[in-house]
């Protein structure tokens, strides 16, 4: 947009993700008037928070923002970081999203009955419609705030990272873009979740010798029975958990910062998705460790906890193809035999269980890439918004300040609260409640 943004405004939602513009969508629906504030670009966070191969882990007929559901000739394919970005652009040209972009809300405060955001113009000029554009902390209030800046906060890094010998070359998996990124030597990614396997195949791929921190992160069939395990993640309601339907430990879970299970499972979107083995990479040259207790120089501290975090990943997906055994035969489905078993002879990987130390140095690796998640800050509103880990105190992203709404966070309401197939819902919730401060909409 060009025009200029108004001092006073009724409703202002932070971030054009996915959450953000599903929210404007059903703003606009029921008549409200609002605008969105981005400090990069529409979906800014997938375009610079990705590495190259990045590709999303759920099918593309998994991808439904409202109004906006997957329509092209490949449903069961993944799309690709650029493919995810170009859906978000073309999402907020859809519904006619009123984006500014190049806007970083620096500060939120409460002041009366509304709310004071200050705004640093970071790229200037017309595109993003700071009124004094150029000129930093200018003030917009507002009725109603919508904070969706994401579901991942700030990498979260061990604390122990700064004992490393400077000639290591550290960086977070928020961070990494390809090999090329890396000086030349061995490369050690910490943890195995998502990005971080993931991230240890593309660097294996790009023939890096690449050293694997394994982590307690569950392992989740890429296909199973002739369907894909996100159709069977649907099938079995696992997307439709919510705070209201999951048991005791699992909220336990949620509370601590968790996905509700065991950790975000490891499965390749890319390739035109597969499955991914840790016991394979280790077969094809890979080193797998144990989980790194601290540091000092050019020396690591792991835990022998290799060959259990191995198994706990193999049950996690041995479970998942239990639970659809039964609910086949509970239902008498059709379905195939199991249509691709896994590859013989990988429970002989590793043959060893973690060493104690783990010298750098002498292992020729000279970068680190942590893959150990993101944490939460919020002290740039100037509220108690968040409880002792800095997750927002919020129902449902209603929050005890009348006005204030989060959209986007993991396990807001429920499993899907940050993936494009349930934002939707929350969203329309969000949105239906901040209808209530206008009534004449």
């Amino acid at each position: 947009m060009n025009q200029k943004i108004r001092k006073q405004q009724s409703v202002v939602i932070i971030g054009a993700g996915g959450a953000g513009l599903s929210t404007s969508y059903y703003l606009t629906q029921l008549g409200v008037e609002h605008i969105i504030l981005e400090r990069g670009q529409v979906g800014n966070t997938w375009a610079t928070e990705r590495w190259d191969s990045f590709h999303l882990v759920n099918p593309n007929w998994a991808v439904r923002l409202p109004s906006f559901y997957y329509n092209g000739s490949d449903p069961d394919g993944f799309l690709s970081r650029d493919q995810t970005v170009d859906y978000l652009h073309r999402y907020a040209d859809h519904i006619a999203a009123p984006v500014y972009t190049g806007v970083e809300v620096t500060s939120l405060s409460k002041q009366d009955a509304c709310y004071r955001l200050l705004l640093n113009d970071k790229w200037g000029g017309e595109n993003s419609g700071v009124e004094n554009s150029g000129v930093e902390n200018s003030v917009v209030e507002s009725r109603v705030v919508v904070v969706a800046t994401g579901a991942f906060g700030p990498p979260r890094i061990p604390e122990f990272s700064a004992q490393l010998s400077g000639e290591i070359f550290q960086l977070h998996s928020a961070q990494y873009k390809n090999a090329d990124q890396l000086p030349p030597g061995g490369v050690l990614v910490v943890g195995s979740g998502q990005s971080g396997a993931q991230i240890a195949e593309d660097l294996q791929d790009a023939g890096r010798r690449v050293y694997l921190s394994v982590s307690s992160a569950g392992r989740r069939p890429r296909r199973y029975r002739g369907r894909d395990s996100s159709w069977w993640m649907r099938e079995l309601g696992h997307f439709d958990r919510t705070l209201d339907n999951i048991d005791a430990e699992t909220r336990q879970r949620v509370a601590s910062g968790g996905s509700g299970g065991r950790g975000s499972g490891h499965v390749g979107g890319g390739k035109g998705g597969h499955d991914i083995y840790l016991r394979a990479f280790c077969r094809d040259g890979m080193t797998l460790l144990g989980s790194i207790a601290d540091a000092d120089g050019h020396s690591l501290v792991l835990r022998r906890n290799l060959l259990e975090n191995l198994r706990r990943a193999d049950e996690a997906a041995l479970d998942f193809k239990r639970a659809i055994d039964e609910h086949i035969a509970q239902t008498g489905m059709d379905a195939p035999a199991d249509d691709q078993p896994d590859p013989p002879g990988l429970e002989a990987w590793p043959t060893a269980e973690s060493p104690t130390r783990l010298d750098l140095e002498r292992e020729g690796i000279t970068a680190v890439v942590w893959a150990t998640g993101f944490g939460y800050n919020y002290d740039w509103i100037q509220l108690p918004v968040g409880d002792d880990r800095g997750y927002p105190v919020q129902t449902r992203g209603v929050t005890r300040w009348p006005g204030l709404y989060f959209m986007g966070l993991q396990w807001m309401y429920g499993a899907n609260s940050a993936q494009f197939y349930g934002v939707r819902e929350d969203a329309e919730y969000v949105a239906g409640h901040i209808a209530d401060f206008f009534p004449s909409a």
